[in-house]
């Protein structure tokens, strides 16, 4: 299952989420697997390997629509690998900037990244991330 945010020439993907009931049963905050992808200007970044808790991933969906509502300013995803993060920041306007950092495979390479959005482009990238749950 993949997530898309497009914004003129820039993109953040969540790519091949996958979550186990069985790990989250057991405790397991590893519970969920994925990858992200980013094209910020000309630069871009990958990173596999991802881990995040999926009771967090949820509650980072109910964040961010309260965001593109202006009813937050900040709303993040830190995952829990190898800490590759993601930054939604909203100015109360409309405008949201999506930053953050993303480390490749085994923390090699860097990407550090932001671009400007608007709540426009998020219906559809919250949907595609509540398909996830």
């Amino acid at each position: 299952m993949n997530a898309k945010l497009e914004y003129c020439e820039n993109k953040l993907e969540i790519i091949h989420f996958c979550h186990s009931q069985s790990d989250e049963e057991f405790g397991n905050p590893y519970n969920c697997t994925f990858q992200i992808f980013v094209v910020s200007g000309r630069f871009q970044g990958y990173a596999d390997g991802c881990e995040y808790d999926f009771k967090e991933f949820q509650k980072m969906i109910r964040e961010l629509k309260k965001l593109v509502e202006n009813q937050a300013k900040q709303v993040r995803l830190k995952e829990i690998g190898y800490g590759s993060e993601i930054l939604f920041t909203g100015d109360g306007r409309g405008h949201i900037e999506v930053s953050g950092t993303v480390y490749g495979e085994a923390m090699e390479h860097v990407l550090q990244f932001s671009f400007p959005t608007d709540q426009t482009v998020y219906a559809s990238f919250i949907k595609e991330l509540e398909s996830f749950v």
